[in-house]
């Protein structure tokens, strides 16, 4: 049975959207009083509590996306599991005050800098990832002492009521910590309004109208837009990796991943071996079916890939598959586009859809030249058995995200620094810059003795004290 997408939901109320915000603000002075430790172990409490629930989250995600079960568990709450982990042992060192330098005719002073919290994050989350990146951004801004208001797609907003609902039933958060504005474009600026730092992930053309209202208030906004990933397969990459790779990093979440592989350059001596191991590998999986194929989750998307795919054909491109199954139920076949282009749309647009796109290059310095012609640079990866020439060319390619025989693992590593140079975003999620984005720096200077003693370049200025003074600053 075909599987439609819900129906978007209406905007909230202005007075409705404001009593949320206000109590957001209220939430945010009570939570930031609690120490980074309090925080920490609330949080993880709630995250095991909400675990225990996920089965009755999994259905409402499964509602909204027609995502297949596994890809649920493991693409939705495992990466969350990792964040929650890794941020919940290192919140303390990350967060925590920390001495600053200071010069030696300064030695009676303290210098530090303190890390506090913004006060209301405001969380703009996309339909592909309906729990993950929601979680994980409201997670995040909550564990460096903020509220969250939290705006999702107007396709995928039952999961995130579920989620507003589960913390609340915990009693761990004060109430209003986490709330959900629900509703359309309108929805977001006002989310946007209410916040002091925006956390964006959408589109480009959306992200460029976050910055810009953002910024006429003089707020940040992180932003996470979208990708083109190129994949590099050397001659001597490792293939049967490689072509489970690019299959898995085209097709997984029906190809609506952010750091999805969109784009693959093979050299030539390997170029026909691996299609023969992609194609294999793509029959198989389409003869699993719905256990492990979705849909799309956003209905324009199935025109806009029949177009890139009918572009690609008349431009001289080999396609394999791509028909439209089910138009009602949002499905078509994979699709393997062979003799891909530079002037393709497939090539050069983002796609969000389950479509393999493939190129041959004669070496992999062609392949580099390629990939960075793209306007966007979120994830990019290279395949080679010669690990320190991969990693020469992934030092070449301009993406904020590359793997070494390693397709898109980047967001489950709350260690490293999520986000993309170019078209494809500002600023980072994640690691320890993405944590301490989510806070203001304080600098603190502490004057400790003598107590009742001005500084010597306090008035009254005295010319033997003011060269004295200039000669131990090293002035000439």
């Amino acid at each position: 049975m075909s599987q439609s997408p819900p129906t978007p939901v209406w905007d909230l109320s202005p007075e409705e959207a404001a009593a949320k915000a206000a109590a957001a603000r209220r939430a945010a002075g009570t939570w930031r009083r609690a120490s980074v430790a309090q925080r920490a172990a609330a949080l993880r409490e709630l995250w095991r509590q909400l675990s225990a629930r996920r089965a009755e989250a999994a259905a409402v995600i499964r509602e909204e996306t027609g995502k297949p079960h596994d890809e649920i568990e493991l693409m939705e709450f495992g990466p969350a599991a990792l964040l929650v982990h890794y941020f919940c042992d290192n919140a303390q060192r990350i967060l925590s005050e920390r001495p600053a330098w200071t010069p030696w005719f300064l030695l009676n002073k303290r210098a530090a800098v303190r890390r506090l919290p913004r006060g209301v994050i405001g969380v703009i989350s996309p339909w592909n990832m309906p729990f993950l990146i929601p979680f994980g951004d409201s997670f995040c801004a909550m564990l460096a002492g903020n509220a969250v208001l939290l705006k999702p797609s107007e396709w995928t907003t039952r999961t995130a009521l579920w989620l507003e609902e589960a913390a609340a039933s915990t009693g761990l958060l004060p109430e209003g910590l986490l709330t959900v504005v629900a509703g359309r474009g309108g929805a977001g600026e006002g989310v946007v309004d209410a916040s002091d730092l925006t956390l964006f992930t959408g589109s480009t053309a959306t992200g460029r109208l976050v910055a810009q209202r953002a910024a006429a208030q003089l707020k940040p906004a992180i932003l996470e837009l979208g990708g083109k990933h190129p994949m590099i397969v050397c001659a001597d990459a490792p293939l049967e990796r490689a072509a489970a790779a690019a299959v898995w990093g085209s097709l997984a979440n029906y190809g609506q991943v952010c750091v999805g592989v969109e784009r693959i350059f093979v050299e030539a001596p390997a170029h026909d071996a691996f299609t023969a191991k992609v194609r294999a590998r793509m029959a198989a999986l389409e003869a699993g079916g719905g256990a492990q194929l979705g849909r799309f989750i956003y209905p324009p998307l199935l025109e806009r890939v029949q177009a890139q795919l009918e572009d690609a054909r008349k431009k001289g491109a080999s396609v394999i598959g791509g028909e439209v199954l089910d138009r009602a139920g949002l499905r078509m076949s994979p699709a393997l586009v062979l003799d891909a282009t530079p002037d393709m749309a497939v090539m050069n647009e983002e796609t969000f859809g389950p479509v393999l796109a493939v190129t041959k290059v004669g070496r992999p310095e062609e392949a580099v030249i390629l990939a960075n012609a793209s306007a966007q640079g979120l994830a990019a990866s290279v395949w080679s058995r010669d690990l320190d020439r991969a990693e020469a060319i992934a030092s070449q390619l301009e993406a904020g995200m590359v793997g070494v025989n390693e397709p898109s693992s980047h967001y489950a590593l709350g260690s490293l620094p999520f986000g993309g140079v170019k078209s494809s975003g500002m600023w980072r999620r994640h690691g320890d810059e993405g944590l301490l984005a989510l806070t203001q720096a304080q600098s603190l200077i502490e004057h400790e003795w003598p107590a009742d003693l001005p500084d010597p370049w306090w008035f009254p200025y005295e010319g033997r004290r003011t060269r004295l003074l200039a000669r131990l600053l090293g002035l000439p």
